[in-house]
């Protein structure tokens, strides 16, 4: 007999654009129901009977969040569905086996698949946890042709609505096409009981959208880069969102948990509108794929977004220091091409995947040294428009008891030179970082 648990759809808070875009494109996006609220846990079995005849149910945890709200979803799925052919089964991943810290990884997914395949049938695949959970599952729905529902333990991350699988593939951090989920379900009693340093996390995740944004439209003004302005507002509504909400963050208020949730929530539907992670990322984040990729540091154990938070300040104040910069002091010819043995020296045995992935051909063949230096008063302007210098970002970030310096998230300020240096070329991107090398910055 079916229940009839009331399902609370939040889908329509959100300012999804179903006609044309004045950018020229059509915007479509895959989710079919968003809860959001005090014990939403409770809706996870009637939201999958709505959303199709599912009933091979694979839960993908690790033993974290099957504490946190793996269990109470298993317990509240077979108690709602004991008198049907609905099963859902649970692979629940090790973290000790995984060194204490689980990482979204070619092994990691074999694993995964491994245990799916043992569980027999699946039709459905259900995320519980945070980004790692996430982008394991979307990886293998992709591969498998599945859909998943998407059930966050922390509001740590932007990528529960994304439609990029961020994985460390072979020791290098790669960005694969994904599904995004269809349905998902945050509850905000789980999202306060989180450790406080997740909810912080999502918090630096959500600063980073300042050198994002800055560098996509840097980017868009000096090659023609597509950009889409509609989109670009719902990166800004999420940073507004979360700041009009600062004291509750760092109180761990639920209802401000659940709108640092929202503001990722809105992030991640900008990334599936555009249908890659340009609204999201930028070079804030190739300074942290850095980090997580072992090469200049090792065994980091910062948290994503306590990375992309401090990356955020210090990219920030480089670029504001560079745009005071006289342009007639720039030189137009002083890129001399890829630094490809220092490239070598740095990845190490990894330099040839991140030459051939990343590099080839060279992003910056895109861009013209003289039109970046003409525009350079534009985008100093731009600048002192939208982006806070690094002072004021690490201010923002110590404010909601999030990591603010390299000393914080255990990094040595040394090393900042070298991470500058090498992080654009961990990603085919065009960002302002990038572009600099154009005067053999």
């Amino acid at each position: 007999m079916a229940h009839t648990t009331r399902i609370t759809n939040h889908i329509q808070r959100l300012p999804i654009m179903a006609d044309a875009c004045p950018c020229g494109r059509t915007h479509t996006v895959s989710l079919r129901y968003l809860i959001m609220e005090r014990g939403a846990l409770a809706q996870v079995p009637a939201v999958i009977d709505a959303l199709g005849n599912f009933s091979q149910i694979v839960m993908i945890c690790d033993d974290r969040t099957y504490t946190a709200a793996g269990k109470a979803v298993k317990t509240l799925c077979i108690q709602a569905w004991q008198e049907t052919e609905k099963q859902v089964q649970t692979v629940c991943l090790d973290t000790a086996a995984h060194g204490g810290e689980l990482h979204a990884t070619e092994a990691v997914v074999d694993e995964v698949i491994a245990a799916i395949a043992a569980a027999g049938k699946c039709d459905l695949l259900l995320a519980v946890g945070s980004g790692t959970i996430h982008d394991i599952t979307r990886y293998i729905a992709t591969l498998q042709g599945l859909d998943f529902v998407s059930i966050p333990t922390a509001a740590s991350v932007d990528g529960f609505l994304s439609s990029i699988a961020a994985m460390t593939w072979h020791g290098v951090k790669r960005s694969f096409p994904a599904k995004p989920p269809i349905a998902l379900i945050s509850d905000s009693d789980v999202l306060a009981a989180a450790p406080y340093a997740l909810t912080a996390s999502g918090v630096g995740d959500l600063l980073g959208k300042y050198t994002a944004l800055f560098d996509w439209r840097v980017s868009h003004m000096v090659t023609g880069e597509y950009l889409c302005e509609q989109v670009i507002a719902l990166e800004e509504e999420a940073l507004r969102k979360v700041l009009d909400c600062a004291d509750g963050v760092a109180a761990q208020d639920p209802a401000a948990v659940e709108t640092v949730m929202y503001g990722l929530v809105l992030s991640g539907l900008a990334m599936q509108m555009v249908g890659n992670s340009r609204p999201a990322s930028g070079s804030e984040h190739h300074v942290s794929h850095l980090i997580e990729m072992d090469v200049i540091t090792q065994n980091n154990p910062a948290l994503h977004g306590e990375k992309v938070g401090v990356a955020a300040a210090l990219v920030a104040e480089k670029y504001h220091a560079f745009l005071s910069m006289d342009p007639a002091a720039l030189d137009a010819n002083a890129y001399q091409g890829l630094p490809l043995s220092r490239i070598q020296a740095v990845f190490g045995d990894r330099a040839e995947e991140v030459l051939t992935a990343e590099n080839t051909p060279d992003p910056l063949r895109e861009a013209d040294a003289r039109k970046l230096i003409s525009l350079w008063p534009d985008i100093k302007a731009l600048a002192d428009k939208t982006l806070p210098t690094g002072d004021g970002l690490r201010r923002l970030l110590t404010d909601m008891g999030a990591k603010a310096t390299l000393r914080d998230i255990g990094i040595s300020q040394d090393l900042w030179d070298t991470l500058w240096e090498m992080s654009p070329y961990v990603r085919r991107r065009l960002t302002f970082m990038r572009l600099t090398k154009l005067m053999g910055a």
